[in-house]
């Protein structure tokens, strides 16, 4: 009777344990290792049209703010190239409206913006005085030798009224008239015409000129060189004053600070199929002791979309994907602040993938031995 009872107490314990099994559920969740990385990739900074190492004002792991200038290239080259370019655009400009007042027969206005360059000003008025003398004094020739011809035609005329000359000598006056109108007409109207011509030639030109004045600008600029994003300044691959930089050159790297930061992770082949965009992740960090600080929440973010191979430690070829977890700051762990993090922190992520029963759990090894023997033969 005794024995009769344990065995019904021992159903019971067993009943009640498969009913448990069967209703608890836990997480299932996939196991990833990785490190904390900026939201922001490394900037590089780099000579974009190359030149001499001049100063170099920061030092490797020295933090720095947005728009510091981290090194100066020597700019004497640059800084003359500039003027040049800009003393011709200036040419170039004063030339433009001397010729288009010409073009439109008035007197040329070069305007407030050239008043800081008397000299090019100078220049165009002198010319302007000097072509437009030029073509008053042919024209007045022209209209001096009109007037002769005029004068003979009347006398020609009177001649020939009493026969003391024939009409081929009053033909002839009366063409050298026309051509003389003629030339006249002809000489205003090249005038214009050349003016015009130059003037379309001076535009070409100064667009062009415009065009390398910006591009000797943005060398003069670029001589100093500045952190696009606060950081962590790294890789600092030149030293030497002196040193040539070639267009493209880096001279060092920025880790961004002032930026989110992202877990990147690893995850296995076998496990990709179980993931998806937005699963919840429990993050630890491996700097943060799990059992004082907790865990972090966080999301999956991104999953590479082909897999990645690198050599492991004993040589060996290592295939993943690349993912990445966004850290979320909803000060859920009390002990462990995200501004306590730095990139280059190792970390685990259990990312969280559905529920199943403990009844299920238990039972998946046997289920996958029992259909691994039905495929033998």
């Amino acid at each position: 009777m005794k024995n009769l009872s344990i065995t019904y107490w021992m159903l019971l314990f067993f009943i009640c344990l498969i009913l448990w099994a069967s209703l608890f559920d836990i997480n299932q969740s996939v196991r990833a290792l990785g490190q904390i990385v900026p939201s922001t990739t490394t900037q590089i900074i780099q000579a974009a049209d190359g030149g001499v190492l001049e100063k170099i004002l920061v030092k490797e792991g020295q933090v720095v703010k947005a728009g510091q200038v981290l090194a100066r290239l020597e700019k004497n080259r640059a800084s003359a190239n500039v003027d040049e370019g800009q003393s011709r655009a200036v040419s170039l400009s004063a030339a433009l409206i001397r010729a288009r007042a010409e073009a439109n027969e008035e007197a040329p206005v070069f305007g407030k913006a050239l008043k800081r360059f008397p000299d090019a000003v100078a220049e165009q008025k002198s010319l302007y005085e000097q072509k437009k003398k030029g073509l008053e004094a042919d024209l007045a020739n022209l209209r001096e030798a009109l007037v002769l011809a005029q004068d003979e035609l009347k006398i020609n005329e009177k001649l020939f009224a009493t026969g003391d000359i024939g009409q081929l000598e009053l033909i002839r006056a009366k063409r050298q008239i026309t051509d003389l109108k003629g030339r006249i007409n002809s000489t205003r109207n090249k005038y214009l015409q050349d003016a015009r011509q130059e003037a379309t030639k001076l535009q070409e030109e100064l667009a062009s000129q415009r065009f390398k004045l910006e591009e000797r600008e943005s060398v003069l600029f670029h001589t100093a060189l500045t952190a696009p994003v606060a950081g962590v300044v790294k890789s600092l691959r030149l030293n030497t004053v002196g040193g040539v930089l070639r267009a493209g050159d880096e001279l060092m790297q920025i880790s961004p600070t002032d930026v989110g930061l992202l877990v990147e992770v690893k995850v296995m082949p076998a496990d990709v199929g179980l993931l998806h965009i937005g699963l919840p992740v429990s993050v630890k960090i491996d700097a943060f002791d799990y059992s004082v600080y907790g865990a972090l929440n966080g999301k999956l973010d991104y999953i590479s979309s082909d897999t990645l191979t690198e050599q492991g430690p004993t040589g060996q070829a290592i295939t993943y994907y690349k993912a990445r977890i966004q850290l979320i700051d909803d000060h859920a762990n009390k002990k462990l602040n995200l501004s306590e993090l730095k990139a280059g922190m190792t970390a685990s992520a259990d990312i969280q993938t559905g529920e199943r029963s403990v009844l299920q759990y238990l039972f998946k090894p046997i289920a996958k031995a029992f259909q691994g023997a039905a495929t033998e033969r």
